[in-house]
């Protein structure tokens, strides 16, 4: 618009807008007026802080609670807690429940050699071993199971069935036997046959205990008649009764008709000379009479006992005989030795019969004899270090339990040892005792000590929390 322009007319619309504005504004004054009495004094300044947008919030300044950590650290710690104070129970809780065990293994058996007697040339043999009854029948190998005839070893079986019936014990003499000259004449009887006999004290008496002492080491057969006239009478009643006798005790193989010996009839295989010489040696009296090398008998004087081999360590007796059969000399001797291996003593016998002289039937008892010790004295051992057992953990530590020493048994013609172990574990080191180890044959046995052979480790920190059962004894 130019200077010459007239003024323009105001807008109608824009005169209504003012006029409202202003009517708005005293309506505005008015309400704040008509409120002013419900508001405290500061209400104006936090309207108008509020209404400022250069104004911050009263808090703003202040720290401020997450509510995440309260959420997550709490816990936390509280499992942290637990966690540590399980790992310090379960790596400190002794070990009490799960303490290491020992477990046994088997040990192979020793078996020995089968026995291989060197048989003589001539005639028949045995041998035998007491304790080893179950390797042989009657532990006893032979030769032959013919019966040969048994000489004066039939006197063992007179002077058993007169101990029957009129029994002695060590120390004990027995009843009296009176003699007159008729029986020193009997006893020239004999020798004019050529039997064997002793002298008698005409006028005297000799004591059972001498009677039987002149039978076993004189073999005298005279005295075997006057023993054994006392309660049968006559051959045939003394044949009957020695066979109830032996059936009796069980002896085998061994067939008597008169009690000295002298006939050729009285047999015996050497199985069954074996079973009577064992027989005899059980009876206490017996046995001290056989070994005596020498005795001094009223009447008869120095008697020398007719077994060689006892001069012989070990020798025990028995008892020999000698006999002529259609001619020809036959020589037998049943003999019986103990022989001591370490601390054990082992009776052992040896029978030859029908021998062609006693020298030969000497040197033949002697070599069987000798045989016999060789084989048993064979070591059958059982060496040290051996493992006899293991060590048991929970945790895998298995070291093994070995012997500390030698285990030896003595064994024979195909025995067998056995074994067993009791081992326990107390201590945990490499060498600690860990119990026994027993070896046993048929006639010792020996028991060496057992040791764990390297350290028992203890279980792992990672064992130990990850079993807690285990560990705690609440499963196997």
């Amino acid at each position: 618009m130019t200077d010459t322009e007239a003024p323009t007319a105001p807008d109608p619309t824009d005169a209504d807008q003012a006029s409202s504005a202003a009517a708005g504004g005293a309506v505005e004054r008015a309400d704040t007026a008509a409120l002013q009495w419900a508001r405290p004094a500061s209400a104006p300044a936090a309207r108008r802080m509020h209404d400022d947008p250069d104004q911050g919030d009263l808090l703003d300044g202040m720290p401020r609670r997450s509510l995440l950590r309260g959420t997550v650290i709490g816990p936390t710690l509280i499992v942290l807690a637990v966690v540590a104070a399980y790992a310090a129970v379960t790596l400190l809780w002794p070990l009490t429940a799960v303490m290491p065990t020992a477990q046994s293994v088997d040990v192979a058996p020793l078996t020995a050699s089968a026995a291989a007697p060197a048989w003589p040339a001539e005639g028949s043999a045995a041998v035998a071993v007491d304790g080893f009854e179950s390797t042989s029948p009657e532990g006893t190998l032979t030769s032959t199971t013919d019966a040969a005839p048994l000489a004066s070893i039939t006197k063992l079986v007179t002077a058993l069935m007169v101990l029957d019936r009129q029994p002695l014990a060590l120390g004990e003499t027995g009843p009296e036997y009176a003699f007159t000259s008729r029986d020193r004449s009997t006893y020239w009887n004999y020798r004019a046959r050529g039997e064997s006999a002793l002298d008698v004290p005409v006028g005297g008496s000799l004591t059972e205990y001498q009677m039987l002492q002149g039978l076993l080491i004189g073999s005298a057969n005279n005295y075997a008649a006057r023993l054994a006239d006392q309660f049968w009478p006559t051959d045939e009643v003394f044949e009957s009764a020695a066979a109830d006798w032996l059936r009796t005790h069980g002896i085998s193989g061994i067939t008597v008709v008169e009690p000295s010996g002298i006939d050729s009839d009285n047999i015996g295989t050497p199985a069954g000379v074996i079973a009577l010489g064992r027989k005899a040696l059980e009876n206490p009296v017996i046995a001290e009479i056989v070994a005596t090398p020498m005795v001094d008998l009223p009447g008869a004087g120095e008697v020398t006992n007719t077994n060689d081999l006892l001069a012989d360590p070990g020798v025990v007796g028995i008892k020999t005989g000698s006999l002529f059969v259609n001619g020809r000399e036959v020589d037998d001797l049943a003999t019986a030795r103990d022989l001591t291996i370490g601390d054990t003593t082992v009776r052992t016998y040896a029978t030859v019969l029908a021998q062609p002289s006693d020298e030969l039937r000497d040197s033949s008892a002697r070599a069987l004899l000798a045989q016999l010790e060789a084989e048993l004295t064979t070591p059958y051992v059982i060496p040290a270090g051996t493992v006899v057992g293991s060590v048991e953990t929970a945790w895998g530590s298995n070291p093994e339990i070995r012997t500390t020493a030698d285990a030896a048994v003595i064994l024979w013609n195909g025995a067998a040892s056995s074994s067993s172990s009791t081992l326990t574990v107390d201590e945990w080191e490499a060498g600690s005792p860990a119990g026994t180890f027993t070896l046993t044959g048929p006639v010792n046995s020996t028991t060496v000590e057992a040791a764990v052979s390297a350290e028992i480790e203890q279980p792992s920190p990672w064992w130990r929390l990850t079993h807690p059962l285990q560990l705690f004894g609440l499963i196997d």
